[in-house]
Parts: structure tokens; sequence; C-alpha cells
């Protein structure tokens, strides 16, 4: 299942990328993978944080990777580095707050496994919407939507921070997240 932010996003991207409509299968898997490998981690005790933190930051890079991939956007000249910096900048600073109550909700004993999962899937789901968000702002301001080369890194840095997580968006990863049991 998809949600209402990536048909939406989807759907404008068409106009600059042949191959848009697979945007929505990389995030989804890669959020499923990040999950699973998340609970796996939490199995052994000790090991939540450590498996949250490197099977999160693992598969955002790699999805990033296969999204510039798919899209066909140049991941020389350091496009996916800036693009990815500057997602990752602007999920810590939107989602911050949300992820420590979440990872309070890890402590509790039998549920830990669960909520540490869940944590993984919906940040990942979220850095791939907001990557998606920044990808199109570049592409509509961009002369050409493959390299972004007259765009300034600062450029980017700017419109990153300019994407924001809503309510309304956390609420949709979470509905994914309940439909795509992993």
């Amino acid at each position: 299942m998809s949600s209402y932010m990536t048909k939406e996003i989807t759907t404008a991207l068409k106009d600059y990328y042949v191959r848009a409509n697979e945007t929505e299968r990389i995030i989804l898997n890669s959020a499923l993978a990040a999950a699973a490998a998340d609970a796996v981690g939490g199995i052994i005790p000790g090991l939540a944080i450590p498996a949250i933190i490197v099977s999160c930051f693992g598969a955002v890079w790699a999805m990033y990777a296969s999204l510039c991939s798919t899209l066909g956007i140049s991941l020389k000249e350091n496009v996916l580095k800036l693009l990815a910096r500057a997602v990752l900048a602007n999920i810590t600073a939107n989602l911050g707050g949300l992820l420590i109550a979440m990872f309070a909700g890890m402590f509790i004993p039998g549920a830990s496994i669960l909520a540490s999962a869940a944590v993984s899937f919906i940040a990942v789901y979220l850095a791939g919407i907001v990557f998606l968000r920044l990808i199109l702002k570049m592409a509509q301001k961009s002369s050409d939507p493959y390299t972004f080369s007259d765009i300034s890194s600062s450029e980017m840095k700017a419109a990153a921070r300019n994407i924001t997580v809503t309510k309304e968006d956390l609420n949709a990863a979470k509905a994914v997240y309940e439909a795509n049991p992993s």
C-alpha cells in the first residue's frame, strides 16, 4: 500500500522522469528492509539502539542511491551527497522530538522490538518522501533535472530547509506501516 504522499509526488515527478512510478516501490521496500533489520537486531539485548541507527542510515543511503539511479539523476558531481545531506539535516530537525518519544517506547518490556521497527520504518519512509520532494523542487528549478548543475549546494540546502514534515505526513507514514506488516 502506498500513501497519498507518494502518489502525489510520483505524479509530479513524471513530468521530469520516465521511471518516476518506480519510486514508490523503492521507498516502501527500503522502509520495510530497515524495519526488518532493526527488529532482528532488537532481539539481542543491548542492540536495539545500535540496530536502529545502522538500519536507518544504511537503508536511507541505499534508498537515495536507488532513487537517483532509477530517475537517471547523475551520481557524479556529488549530487547524491548534497541532496542526502540536505534531506538528513531536514529529517533530523523535523523529527527529532518525535523520534525521541518513540525511542522511549523502546524501553517498555515486550514492546521494544515493535516500537523500534516502527521508528525505523517511519523514519526511512519519511526520509524518502522528503528526498523526493527535494528532487521535485530541484527538477522544477533546474534546466537539467539529471544533474542540477545550475543549482548551488547552498540553494539545495535552503530548498531542503523549506520542506517540512507535517503531522499529516507522519499519520500517513504510520498508516502505510500498519498496512505493510514486516
